[in-house]
């Protein structure tokens, strides 16, 4: 009888507001903790987001995707929610700035 292996899906989060400040500190805590992340700022932030993305693969050995937007912008919010379910195949949690963080 062949034998299989069930492994147990990563965890996934979305954290708004990521480049700086509580959005930075939430993807730390999250990254240390083992979840794939989602970032999700304006795009003036993208140098930081990217250097925080690196940071956050090579220290945690997590997936990372940056997307860049407005959170009050609709259309923003559903591209950045296909992006990360496309990129990393699924979603747990969604952090807001100022929020707490929701299990789906």
């Amino acid at each position: 009888m062949a034998q299989t292996t069930m492994s147990t899906p990563r965890r996934v989060a979305i954290i708004t507001g990521a480049a700086e400040g509580i959005g930075r500190g939430i993807a730390l805590r999250l990254a240390k903790d083992g979840l794939d992340l989602g970032l999700f700022d304006l795009a003036r932030t993208q140098e930081r987001l990217e250097e925080l993305a690196t940071a956050l693969r090579k220290e945690h050995n997590v997936r990372v995707v940056t997307v860049y937007g407005d959170v009050s912008k609709e259309a923003d919010v559903e591209r950045l929610m296909g992006t990360v379910v496309a990129e990393l195949g699924s979603l747990y949690a969604v952090s807001r700035v100022g929020g707490v963080i929701i299990r789906v």
